[in-house]
C-alpha cells in the first residue's frame, strides 16, 4: 500500500487512494503508510491532517501499532498533528508519554545538528507560526516531555516582541508561563536542575526588559509571588550584578523596560530591590562606583518616570515607598535634582487632590509622604506652591491611620568610599559544595572535563568573569562568539550553586569536527584547538600577550651535526607551543620527572647537514625551552598502535602522582629561578576505558588553598573527597589512569629559561 501512496504523484491523489483503501490493510501496511508518509516534508502535514480526520488505521485503538508509527516521526510540526487528535479522541495517557518520548528525541537531534530554533519555529517573531509548538510544549511539558536547559531557556523566547497581545495570545503565553513555573517548582516530575531554571527565568524576565518586550514579560512576572522573587534577586545578586546591573546606562534601561507597558507592582518591587542591593554594596563594601548608579538611577528615571505616577491608586505604597528611599536617602548627598523636578511633583499631586471621588485612604498615604519630605528637605517651606499642596492633602487626610513611618528611610550618608570593580565580590574562594556540572550533550565528557579544569584554573576564570561584553550576549544565539559564550558559561557555573548548567551555547560556537558530532573525541586534542581558537579569538595584543603568558610556552628547536668539521648548533625560530607530551619509556623507572626530561633528550635522525651538505645520521635534534607558561598541562599518552590487532590500545601503568614539581629537578643545568620554578598540581583528567574508541572522561581538581579537598567533575555529577597524595594514588583503579595534568606556578608567573 505504501508503495501505492509514494506512486501518487500529488497530495490529493495520495489521499483518495488512502480513502479508498484504508479499511482493508493489516496493521503492517497500516505502519508502512505512516512511515511513508512521515517521509513527505511539508506535505505530510498535510496528509496527517487528512488521514487523522477519518481515523487512518485507528491507531489511536493500538498503543503498540501507534508506537511502531510514532518511531518514524521525523518533524516536531508531525508530533504537533499527532496532539491535536489525541485531545479529540481522548485517549489514554500513554500516547502522550509516547509523543513526549519521540519528541524528546527529536529535540536533541536538533540541539546537535544546531537548527533547534527552526524546527521549533522560534527563529520567527509571528506568534500565529509558533502557536503550534507551544501548544506542544504545554499539553507534553513537564509531565511528558523533559525540559533540558536549552528548551527551557528556548521557550522564553515567545514571550519577546508581541507588544499588542490579542486574549487568545495572552492566554497562550499564559499557560505558557504556567508551564515553565511547574517546571521551576518541580511539578510533574523531579527537577534537579531546580535553580538552574529559576535562574534562567529570571534572567529571562531582565533580560526582556533591557530589550523593551514589555507585555510578555509581565505574564511572567505575575506568576511569581513577591517573596519568591525578592528571594530569587538575592539568591542570584552577584549574577545579576555582574551581567545585567553592571553600570547606570544598562540598569536604567532595565528599570524603564519594567514599567514601560504598565506600572505593577512586581516591577516596582524589583526596581527597589536591585536599588536596595546597591545601597548594601556601597554601604557594605565603600565601593563609590554603586553610589554613581543609584545617583544616575535617582536623576533619570525616579525623578522622572516615578515622580510622576504619584496619582497612581492602586501601586501607592510601593511607589512611594520607592521614592521616598531614593528623596531620603539623596537628600544628605545633594538635594537640588529633587527641588528642580519639585514641579513634576506637584502637579501630579495636584491633579490627585481635584479628583473628588478620592477616599482619606488615598489622600493619607501621600500626606505623610509630603510630611516626610518637608523634614528632610527644609527649603521646601519656602516655597508656596509646595505649602499649597502639602496644607490641601492635611486637611484631607485621616492621621490617625500611619502608612508611612519615617523610620523606614535614612539619608545615606558613607565615608571612605572608594571605586572598584564590581566582580570582586564574586570571585572569592568557594565552597566545595557549591560546584555545579555540565550536562552531557550526547558524548561530550572530553569537553566537560575540560571545561571545568579551566573553570578551576583560577586566574583563567578571573579572567574570563572580567571580560565586558553588551548585555546581548545573554540571549540564545548560535553565532555568539565562544569567548562569550564561554563567560556566559563560567558566571552560570559561578553563581549557580545546585543542579547543572548546559555548554550547549558554547559547543555551537566550537570549530569542527566538535560543533555537530556526536562521536567521543579525545581530552588532548581538544584542549589544544579550544585555546588556540580562544588565543586567535581576539584582536587585543594585550590581551593575547596575557592569554599567552597563561597558558603557551615558548621553545626552539636545535639541529647539531656532529658530521661537521667543528659542530655548531643550528637554532630554529621561536615558536609557541601548548602543553608537554609525555611518552611511555620501557624502562621501569616512569615518574613525571623522568618523562619530562625524555622530552627534551636529544634525539639522533638521519638527515641532509645544511653546513657539511652531506646526509648522514651523526646528527641530533631536540627542542630547547625558552619559557613555559603559568598554568602549564601535560600529556600522559596512553594510547599507542598495536599492529597485531591493528587497533590503538591504552597503556595501563601507572604513574605516581606529583602534587609538586621542581623544574630544577628535571633542567638541573638551567639556573633556574627558585621562585618561579615549581608547578603545583591542582586537577587531572582521567580516562575510564581499555580503548580510545570509548570510555569516559572525568575532571578532578582542587582549590589550592585546600590541598587534600578534591572534586571530581562527571558531568552533571559532583562528589568531593578528602585525599592526600597517597591515597590519591591507591583509590584510583588501574583503567581510571590520569591522562591529563594540569598545574599552576607557585608564583603566580611564567618561568623563563635562561639559556
Amino acid at each position: 500500500m505504501d508503495k501505492i501512496i509514494a506512486s501518487a504523484t500529488s497530495v490529493k491523489e495520495k489521499l483518495k487512494a488512502l480513502e479508498q483503501s484504508y479499511k482493508v490493510l493489516n496493521q503492517q501496511e497500516i505502519e508502512g503508510v505512516y512511515k511513508h508518509i512521515h517521509t513527505l516534508g511539508e506535505d505530510s502535514l498535510v496528509l496527517l491532517d487528512q488521514v487523522q480526520k477519518i481515523n487512518f488505521g485507528y491507531i489511536f485503538n493500538d498503543l503498540q501499532l501507534f508506537k511502531r508509527v510514532s518511531e518514524s516521526i521525523r518533524e516536531l510540526d508531525q508530533i504537533c498533528i499527532y496532539l491535536k487528535y489525541i485531545d479529540r479522541n481522548y485517549v489514554q495517557k500513554a500516547y502522550l508519554k509516547e509523543l513526549g518520548f519521540q519528541s524528546e528525541k527529536l529535540i536533541m537531534e536538533f540541539r546537535q545538528k544546531g537548527n533547534i530554533l527552526q524546527k521549533m519555529h522560534l527563529d520567527t517573531q509571528d506568534l500565529k507560526i509558533q502557536r503550534q509548538m507551544i501548544e506542544m510544549i504545554i499539553k507534553l511539558c513537564p509531565k511528558d516531555l523533559s525540559f533540558n536547559p536549552e528548551l527551557f531557556q528556548l521557550m522564553l523566547i515567545p514571550f519577546k516582541c508581541y507588544q499588542q497581545l490579542n486574549p487568545k495570545d495572552n492566554d497562550l503565553l499564559d499557560n505558557l508561563a504556567s508551564v515553565l513555573l511547574q517546571q521551576c517548582n518541580g511539578q510533574g516530575q523531579a527537577n534537579q536542575n531546580q535553580v538552574h531554571d529559576w535562574l534562567v527565568l529570571i534572567s529571562g524576565i531582565i533580560q526582556h526588559a533591557y530589550e523593551g518586550n514589555t507585555q510578555g514579560l509581565h505574564i511572567l512576572l505575575k506568576k511569581i509571588s513577591q517573596d519568591y522573587l525578592s528571594e530569587l534577586l538575592i539568591r542570584h545578586k552577584n549574577y545579576m550584578l555582574d551581567n545585567y546591573f553592571k553600570n547606570s546606562q544598562d540598569t536604567i534601561k532595565i528599570f524603564q523596560g519594567l514599567i514601560s507597558h504598565t506600572i505593577c507592582q512586581e516591577a516596582i518591587f524589583i526596581i527597589k530591590t536591585v536599588s536596595q542591593m546597591f545601597y548594601n554594596i556601597v554601604k557594605d563594601y565603600n565601593d563609590s562606583s554603586y553610589l554613581d548608579i543609584l545617583i544616575e538611577v535617582y536623576k533619570e528615571f525616579i525623578l522622572t518616570k516615578i515622580l510622576e505616577n504619584l496619582q497612581m491608586i492602586s501601586l501607592a505604597i510601593d511607589i512611594l515607598d520607592l521614592l521616598l528611599f531614593y528623596i531620603i536617602g539623596m537628600s544628605s548627598i545633594d538635594q537640588e535634582p529633587f527641588l528642580r523636578s519639585i514641579n513634576i511633583m506637584i502637579n501630579s499631586l495636584t491633579l490627585t487632590a481635584s479628583l473628588k471621588f478620592q477616599s482619606r485612604d488615598f489622600i493619607t498615604p501621600r500626606y505623610q509622604f509630603l510630611q516626610i519630605i518637608r523634614q528632610n528637605y527644609h527649603s521646601l517651606n519656602q516655597i508656596e506652591e509646595f505649602q499649597r499642596i502639602y496644607t490641601i492633602f492635611k486637611e484631607k487626610s485621616f492621621e490617625q491611620n500611619k502608612y508611612i513611618s519615617l523610620s523606614n528611610y535614612q539619608s545615606w550618608e558613607f565615608q571612605n568610599l572608594k571605586n572598584q570593580s564590581p566582580i570582586n565580590y564574586s570571585l572569592q574562594q568557594r565552597d566545595s559544595k557549591d560546584f555545579v556540572g555540565l550536562e552531557n550533550l550526547t558524548n561530550t565528557c572530553f569537553m566537560n572535563s575540560i571545561l571545568q579544569s579551566l573553570y578551576m584554573t583560577e586566574s583563567f576564570r578571573k579572567l574570563v568573569l572580567q571580560m565586558k561584553f553588551p548585555n546581548s550576549i545573554l540571549q540564545f544565539t548560535p553565532q555568539t562568539s565562544q569567548w562569550s559564550c564561554l563567560k556566559k558559561l563560567f558566571t552560570q557555573l559561578t553563581y549557580q550553586n545546585q543542579g547543572y548548567c548546559s555548554p550547549y551555547e558554547l559547543k555551537r560556537s566550537l570549530r569542527q569536527p566538535y560543533r555537530n558530532t556526536n562521536d567521543q573525541q579525545d581530552v588532548g586534542e581538544f584542549v589544544h584547538h579550544f585555546l588556540e581558537d580562544l588565543f586567535d579569538g581576539t584582536s587585543n595584543e594585550a590581551f593575547k600577550t596575557t592569554i599567552g603568558n597563561l597558558f603557551f610556552g615558548y621553545q626552539r628547536q636545535i639541529i647539531k651535526c656532529y658530521n661537521c668539521v667543528k659542530p655548531q648548533p643550528n637554532y630554529g625560530q621561536k615558536e609557541k607551543f601548548l602543553g608537554i607530551d609525555l611518552h611511555f619509556n620501557k624502562l621501569n623507572d616512569i615518574n613525571i620527572i623522568s618523562m619530562i626530561k625524555k622530552a627534551y633528550e636529544e634525539e639522533q635522525i638521519e638527515f641532509t647537514c645544511e653546513r657539511c651538505r652531506q646526509k648522514t645520521n651523526k646528527i641530533y635534534k631536540s627542542q630547547q625551552l625558552l619559557q613555559l607558561p603559568s598554568v602549564l598541562f601535560m600529556t600522559l599518552h596512553r594510547f599507542t598502535y598495536d599492529q597485531n590487532s591493528q587497533t590503538m590500545t591504552k597503556i595501563l601503568d601507572k604513574v605516581p602522582f606529583q602534587f609538586q614539581i621542581d623544574f630544577r629537578e628535571a633542567f638541573p643545568n638551567k639556573h633556574l629561578n627558585s621562585q618561579d620554578s615549581v608547578y603545583n598540581l591542582y586537577a587531572f583528567i582521567v580516562h575510564l576505558g581499555k580503548n580510545s574508541y570509548s570510555g569516559h572522561y572525568i575532571c578532578y581538581a582542587r582549590q589550592l588553598n585546600k590541598p587534600e579537598t578534591w572534586i571530581a567533575f562527571d558531568d552533571t555529577m559532583i562528589s568531593t573527597f578528602q585525599y592526600n597524595s597517597k591515597q590519591l594514588d591507591e583509590e584510583l583503579i588501574v583503567e581510571e589512569a590520569p591522562y591529563l595534568l594540569f598545574y599552576q606556578n607557585q608564583s603566580g608567573q611564567p618561568l623563563i629559561f635562561n639559556n
